[in-house]
């Protein structure tokens, strides 16, 4: 059996307050913090993996995604 539940229409001011929130223009987003994080998505070798896993294991606290950018980290301090 379904039940059906009437649901409430917002009121004039619900939804006063949620277009007056507004949403973010091209110029908010390229005015962020460029230290915030992002995602991405690598492809990499099983071998290359194995690797690094195996090097992760030998640091007590330390996990894989911290290995990459401290890594990664070196490679730019290096660069400079």
């Amino acid at each position: 059996m379904v039940v059906m539940k009437k649901i409430e229409k917002p009121s004039e001011k619900d939804r006063e307050d949620f277009i007056s929130k507004g949403s973010q223009t091209p110029a908010d987003v390229k005015k962020k913090d460029e230290n915030e994080w992002t995602n991405i998505l690598i492809r990499i070798k099983k071998s290359a993996l194995k690797q690094v896993d195996e090097r992760v294991e030998s640091r007590m606290g330390m996990w894989r995604t911290g290995w990459i950018l401290e890594a990664i980290q070196e490679k730019l301090d290096a660069d400079i």
